[in-house]
C-alpha cells in the first residue's frame, strides 16, 4: 500500500510519493538554515531540549515516573537528551533545581500544566537566541 500526497492537502495511498516530498522538505530545511549566520541559527541541542522537556512535562502532568530510566524506557529518550530537558525545566522555573530523588522523578514545583507551558515556552523564546546554549548550559548537570 503507499500513500500520495496533493497540493490540495488530499492524500491517496502512495508512501514513496510522502518519503520524497519529506526528503526535499529536509533537503530545503537545510538550505535555508545554512545560509543563516550561526548566531542566528540557534542550537540544535536547545531546540532537542525544548521538544524533550515537553515530553518530560506531558509524561508528568499525565502520572507516568520522569525519572531518567523511565523517559529512557518508555519515549527513548538518552540520558544526556534527558539531562538537557530537564535543565530546560530547571531554567524555566517549572523543575526545582535541587532533586534528591532523580532517578524516580522530578521534584515539579509548578503544579498547573497551563502556566507550565507559558512558561516553558517563555523561556524558549529568551533560549532562542543566540546565546541560548551557553545560558542553558550553565543549568545542566551531570548524570
Amino acid at each position: 500500500m503507499t500513500i500520495e500526497t496533493h497540493t490540495n492537502g488530499k492524500v491517496s495511498h502512495n508512501l514513496d510519493a510522502i518519503f520524497k516530498e519529506l526528503a526535499t522538505l529536509r533537503a530545503e530545511n537545510r538550505r535555508m538554515r545554512d545560509k543563516l549566520t550561526v548566531k542566528a541559527r540557534g542550537s540544535k541541542i536547545v531546540r532537542r531540549a525544548l521538544v524533550d522537556a515537553h515530553t518530560i512535562m506531558m509524561a508528568a502532568f499525565s502520572g507516568e515516573n520522569t525519572g531518567r530510566k523511565a523517559m529512557q524506557d518508555e519515549h527513548g529518550m538518552s540520558k544526556h537528551r534527558w539531562a538537557w530537558a530537564v535543565a530546560f525545566l530547571r531554567y524555566a522555573g517549572i523543575v526545582s533545581f535541587r532533586s534528591k530523588h532523580w532517578r524516580v522523578g522530578l521534584d515539579f514545583v509548578v503544579m498547573d500544566l497551563t502556566e507550565a507551558v507559558t512558561l516553558l515556552e517563555k523561556s524558549a523564546t529568551e533560549l532562542a537566541k543566540g546565546d541560548g546554549y551557553k545560558r542553558l548550559r550553565q543549568v545542566v548537570r551531570k548524570v
